[in-house]
């Protein structure tokens, strides 16, 4: 017989003012997920004008786009206000736009944005294909989704109970990630599987074990990224784009 989970108040692990440690923390991961989001693009990147990230939580990962030049026009939104902990100051000359949102609607028209991205946030969500629908709902262009993938062999219940404490309430292999998506209607443009790097190894650790940690998942995901996904938690990003929007000009 299996035991209970223990469910607590949903996503209560975001609410509040951060720690500087949980600040620093999410603006090392923020170089990880626009690094993904970048790679993705690729040279689709240069026609990015406006730039929505649904999920922003401090505003890291739009701060990282702007810094690589990546978009032009940015706007972040969440279910918790994004003013209480964000992340760009020093950048006031950049259009940065915030708002709270009830974390169903966009509040935005159709096709508003170039680029719409949510990482790391389709685990929180108690609909993910209604979340889904809204993404693609407000992108003109493309839509991008990274989750970790966190079913696989080693999966244990006390992990599970672990990751259920800070959101997560939706859990992916690869296989059933971009399931999800294809039976969104959205079209997978293209698909990583990531492992975090150093900088975010070592975070928790010291850089010798970061390190050492590092090289070994590395490897492990070069040789075979299949294997390597049954056997330890991955990121999987995909950037898509809906099965009817129209080309955009680079695709032509």
């Amino acid at each position: 017989m299996t035991m209970e989970f223990s469910v607590g108040q949903h996503n209560a692990h975001y609410e509040g003012v951060y720690s500087a440690r949980e600040r620093d923390w999410r603006r090392v991961c923020a170089v990880d997920k626009a690094d993904h989001i970048a790679g993705s693009l690729g040279s689709s990147a240069a026609a990015i004008g406006n730039v929505l990230d649904v999920g922003c939580g401090t505003g890291a990962v739009l701060a990282r786009l702007s810094a690589i030049g990546i978009g032009r026009d940015f706007t972040g939104i969440d279910v918790i206000d994004p003013a209480t902990n964000l992340e760009t100051d020093g950048a006031a000359a950049v259009p940065f736009h915030w708002l709270s949102y009830d974390g169903v609607t966009i509040p935005f028209a159709d096709g508003s944005f170039d680029l719409v991205y949510a990482s790391h946030v389709l685990e929180h969500v108690p609909e993910p294909r209604a979340f889904l629908h809204e993404l693609a709902r407000v992108a003109q262009g493309f839509i991008y989704v990274e989750v970790p993938c966190e079913l696989h062999a080693r999966t244990s219940r006390r992990a599970l109970q672990s990751t259920l404490d800070i959101g997560h309430i939706n859990f992916y292999t690869p296989d059933t990630f971009r399931l999800v998506l294809e039976t969104a209607g959205l079209k997978v443009m293209g698909f990583g599987t990531y492992d975090h790097s150093l900088p975010v190894h070592a975070f928790h650790a010291s850089r010798v074990k970061g390190l050492a940690k590092s090289i070994v998942r590395k490897s492990l995901l070069s040789a075979s990224p299949a294997f390597a996904t049954r056997l330890a938690t991955y990121h999987c990003g995909a950037l898509c784009r809906r099965d009817e929007a129209p080309p955009l000009p680079q695709d032509r």
